[in-house]
C-alpha cells in the first residue's frame, strides 16, 4: 500500500480506497485477516487514529468483521467488485489546475459521506475552445454534469436552457453562498433575478507598471489619462530607453479581435474610465461623446503619442504580460490572473515580482474615475445533470474559506468570496493583499445573453478606430447600431449621427494632424 501525503485526500480515506480496490481485484478475500492496527501504523507510517477511522468505516459498511482477539478479516460477503458503487459527476475545465479543489472537495465529501462516494470524471477543453464546445455538448445530450464558464457567458447559457438555477436545486444553500460572494459577482453570475453560477477565482483588470523603474525616474504610476501620457512620454526618451533596455513602445495592450476577450477586457474600463457605457437601463448608450473620447484617446496613445505599437490590433491575448515580463514596456494593461504568467516568464520570485512589478486600477479620464474590470471563471451545473444536489454540494465545498484560500495561494489569483479572503489576513501573499481592495469596487460585464456578439462588436470598434477604418465617432456609431440589432434594445435618444452617414477619412489622413479628429 502506497498513500500520497501530499494529496488532499485525506489519509484514512486514502486507506479505506486502498482495502477497497485490493479486495475489487481479488488481492484480499472473503475470510482474509488484515494486519493490526499498530502494523498498519508501522508500515504506512500513519496514527492509531487514523487507521480506526478507516477501518470502523469498512466495518460499518459490512466489508470487514472485528473478532475480538483474534483481528480484522474480510467479510464472507464481501464480493471482489466494489462493495459500494461510486457516485459519478462528469466535470469540464479548461486546464488541470481547476480539478484540484474539486478533487478536494470530494475528498472531504467522501470522508463525510463514505456509505455514498463520488467519483470525478475530468475532462480539459482549452479556454479558447470552451464555449463552442460546452454548446455542442449540450446539443448533443453529452453536456457535462458541471463544467467552468466564463462568468460572462453565464447569461447566455442560461437563457439557451444549458444550466439550472441554483435557487431550484437548494434554495437554502444558495441563499448561504450567494452571501459570501462580492457583490459584482453575484450580479455577473445572475440572469432574470436568478443565480446560475458560483464564482471559482476572482481577477481584475489593471495597469501593470515596472515600479522599480517608476522609482528610480522619481515617477508615480498615472491615475489619469493626462498623467499616462506623460509618463509614456517620458520612457520613450533616448537616453531613458537606453537606460532600461527598453524597445520603442513603452506600453503594451490589446486593442483587436485577433486578442478575443481580453482585449475587451482591458478596453472596456476606458469607456467606463471616461465616463460611457454600452447598454444601461435597457438601452444601448453607447453612441456618446464620452465614449468617443475613449476611443480616440486609445487610437492617439498609438497614431499620436507612439507609446504602443500598431500591432496592438494583431496583438496576442498574452503578449502585454509577456511583453512586461520581457522588460521590453514599461506599463501593459492586463489583469491580476497574469501574475503567475509574468513571474514564470520573467523567472522572477515573489519578492523579486513584488519590488520590480505594480499595478494600479485603470487610469482616469476626462471627467471621469479610475476603473476596474471583475471577471474570472464560474462553477455551473447543467440541465442534463443527474444529481444536481450532489453536484451543488460539491460546489459548495470547493467555495470553503480554506479551500479556497489555498487554491488562490498557489494560483495567485483572488478568492470571490469575503470569508475566503478574510481567510487570506494571515497568508504571506502580498499581491492578493494589495489586489483584495478591487474587488468590490470593480464592475463586472452586463449579464447579456447576446454578450459574446457585443463583446465582439467592442473590441471590433475600438480596432477600427486604432487602423484608421474609421475615425472614433464612425467607430462608436457603427458598434451602438450593431449593438442595438443585435440585442433589441433601442438606442438611446440623443445618440450622435449615425455611422453611414458621417463622412469617412481615409486611414493615410490619420497621421496628418488636427484634421482627423472626431470633434
Amino acid at each position: 500500500m502506497e498513500l500520497d501525503r501530499n494529496s488532499a485526500i485525506p489519509i484514512s480515506h486514502q486507506l479505506h480506497g486502498l482495502i477497497l480496490s485490493q479486495v475489487a481485484r481479488g488481492e484480499l478475500r472473503p475470510g482474509d485477516r488484515l494486519p493490526t492496527e499498530s502494523e498498519f501504523c508501522e508500515r504506512l507510517g500513519v496514527s492509531r487514529t487514523t487507521v480506526r477511522k478507516a477501518l470502523g468505516t469498512l466495518a460499518a459498511q459490512g466489508l470487514l468483521v472485528r473478532h475480538p482477539g483474534r483481528g480484522t478479516f474480510i467479510s464472507a460477503s464481501a464480493s471482489p467488485t466494489d462493495p459500494i458503487a461510486p457516485q459519478d459527476l462528469s466535470v469540464i475545465v479548461s486546464d488541470e489546475r481547476w480539478c484540484w479543489p474539486l478533487q478536494r472537495a470530494a475528498a472531504v465529501w467522501n470522508a463525510e459521506h463514505a456509505e455514498q462516494p463520488l467519483r470525478l470524471r475530468f475532462r480539459i477543453v482549452e479556454l479558447t475552445n470552451l464555449r463552442s464546445r460546452l454548446a455542442l455538448a449540450v446539443a448533443e445530450g453529452m453536456a457535462p454534469d458541471i463544467s467552468l464558464v466564463d462568468s460572462a457567458w453565464v447569461a447566455e447559457f442560461a437563457e439557451r436552457g444549458y444550466l439550472q438555477p441554483l435557487g431550484a436545486i437548494d434554495p437554502d444553500l444558495k441563499e448561504a453562498v450567494a452571501a459570501d460572494l462580492f457583490p459584482p459577482l453575484r450580479r455577473q453570475n445572475s440572469f432574470r433575478g436568478d443565480l446560475w453560477a458560483l464564482q471559482a477565482e476572482a481577477d481584475c483588470s489593471v495597469m501593470w507598471y515596472r515600479k522599480d523603474w517608476f522609482g528610480s525616474e522619481g515617477l508615480t504610476p498615472p491615475a489619469t489619462w493626462a498623467e499616462w501620457i506623460e509618463r509614456a512620454q517620458h520612457f520613450r526618451r533616448t537616453s531613458v530607453r537606453k537606460r532600461y533596455g527598453l524597445g520603442e513602445h513603452p506600453l503594451a495592450f490589446a486593442a483587436g479581435v485577433t486578442a478575443g476577450e481580453t482585449a475587451t477586457y482591458q478596453l472596456l474600463p476606458l469607456l467606463w474610465a471616461a465616463g460611457a457605457d454600452v447598454i444601461s437601463d435597457g438601452q444601448v448608450v453607447l453612441n456618446s461623446p464620452s465614449a468617443c473620447q475613449a476611443v480616440e484617446f486609445v487610437t492617439d496613445l498609438v497614431r499620436k503619442h507612439r507609446a504602443a505599437s500598431t500591432d496592438v490590433t494583431s496583438a496576442a491575448w498574452n503578449a502585454p504580460p509577456l511583453a512586461i515580463a520581457a522588460g521590453s514596456v514599461a506599463m501593459a494593461l492586463g489583469g491580476t490572473y497574469e501574475s503567475t504568467m509574468i513571474r514564470a516568464a520573467a523567472g522572477w520570485d515573489k519578492a523579486t515580482f513584488q519590488a520590480k512589478l505594480g499595478f494600479v486600477p485603470i487610469p482616469a479620464g476626462v471627467g471621469g474615475a479610475q476603473t476596474t474590470l471583475i471577471g474570472g471563471m464560474s462553477y455551473a451545473i447543467y440541465r442534463q445533470c443527474r444529481r444536481p444536489q450532489l453536484a451543488f454540494q460539491l460546489i459548495a465545498r470547493a467555495l470553503q474559506p480554506e479551500a479556497l484560500r489555498d487554491f488562490c495561494l498557489r494560483t495567485g489569483q483572488n478568492p470571490p468570496t469575503f470569508s475566503a479572503t478574510r481567510a487570506l489576513a494571515d497568508a504571506a501573499e502580498p499581491f492578493l493583499h494589495a489586489t483584495a481592495p478591487l474587488l468590490e469596487a470593480a464592475r463586472p460585464r452586463w449579464p447579456l445573453p447576446e454578450y459574446a456578439r457585443v463583446s465582439y462588436q467592442v473590441r471590433q470598434m475600438f480596432q477600427s478606430a486604432v487602423t484608421g477604418e474609421l475615425i472614433a465617432a464612425q467607430a462608436v456609431a457603427r458598434a451602438a447600431a450593431v449593438i442595438s440589432g443585435i440585442t433589441g434594445a433601442p438606442e438611446r435618444a440623443g445618440s450622435l449621427a449615425a455611422w453611414a452617414t458621417t463622412e469617412r477619412v481615409p486611414p493615410v489622413a490619420r497621421s496628418r494632424g488636427p484634421a482627423r479628429r472626431s470633434r
